[in-house]
């Protein structure tokens, strides 16, 4: 069976400037060290750890970010920051910060060109771009959760809303500015993409967590709505409500097209533990590369 020359991230990527991408593949990078700092505050298990071993933690923590470093370097060429702006941080000349750096921003360049590569098998993708800047959507979605979670209680979009302004900037950079957007009314919208033999599962348990059933008869409602959906098209999506005593939620579907992924996108969610549980969810039936 021949691979599908597009993937459903394709398109979503797209919908971001590189300058976006780069930001957010840096929150990931950043995201990574606030977990890996967090596990060296414990103290509970130091007996259980051998001798050195919180060497071993710290100096991963430095390795981590050494990369996030030049993941900040990379967002800054692709804002438009100059060497000599960038190298000041270092203590050393404009050449000699672009020959450190140099290998990374062309590896960054070559994975646009070149989003993907296949294994031997020909049937596995293997993204060549960093995982934030392949699938965007994902990213953000977990971004947002985390921050929600751990920085601020009011903001479901403290990550991916700085990006928006870069969604429909023209190719020559001069975008509009960007919009200031208020955190209490902003949309509470989750989106994923489902593998297609998941998706009964993912609803059944996404009903459980809102105290509802999701049987058979629901199952061939969502199904025949499904048919005759595009996700490139929206008004051809399909919505379905799952509304309950807790939560008044509404999933809306479509079909991905050429490819066995359903695109999903959720409204109502508005408490951290239910978010958290659904990102758990989509993680878990996700379509991968």
């Amino acid at each position: 069976m021949p691979h599908p020359e597009t993937t459903p991230y394709d398109d979503d990527r797209r919908a971001y400037s590189r300058e976006a991408l780069a930001r957010l593949v840096l929150s990931q990078a950043a995201y990574g060290i606030a977990g890996s700092a967090g596990e060296l505050v414990i103290t509970r298990h130091d007996a259980y750890c051998g001798p050195g071993g919180r060497v071993s933690e710290a100096a991963q923590l430095v390795a981590s970010a050494e990369r996030t470093l030049v993941r900040a370097v990379v967002y800054e060429r692709e804002r438009g920051s100059s060497w000599e702006e960038i190298a000041r941080y270092f203590g050393v000349g404009a050449d000699e910060a672009e020959e450190r750096f140099s290998p990374e921003l062309t590896r960054w360049e070559t994975a646009f060109d070149v989003p993907y590569r296949l294994d031997e098998t020909g049937r596995k993708r293997i993204p060549q771009l960093p995982t934030a800047a392949y699938d965007p959507a994902t990213a953000c979605r977990q971004l947002d959760l985390w921050a929600h979670l751990r920085t601020t209680i009011r903001d479901r979009h403290a990550v991916s809303a700085g990006l928006r302004m870069t969604a429909i900037a023209p190719a020559d950079g001069n975008g509009p500015e960007a919009e200031v957007s208020d955190p209490e009314t902003e949309s509470d919208e989750m989106r994923g993409w489902i593998w297609r033999p998941h998706l009964r599962s993912f609803l059944e348990l996404l009903a459980r967590y809102n105290s509802m059933w999701f049987d058979e008869t629901d199952w061939e409602t969502v199904s025949i709505g499904l048919e005759t959906t595009d996700d490139e098209t929206p008004d051809a999506w399909y919505s379905y409500p799952l509304d309950s005593s807790l939560h008044s939620l509404n999933v809306r579907l479509a079909n991905t097209r050429g490819g066995n992924e359903v695109s999903v996108a959720l409204t109502g969610a508005t408490s951290a533990d239910l978010r958290l549980r659904i990102d758990t969810l989509m993680d878990a039936f996700a379509a991968r590369p």
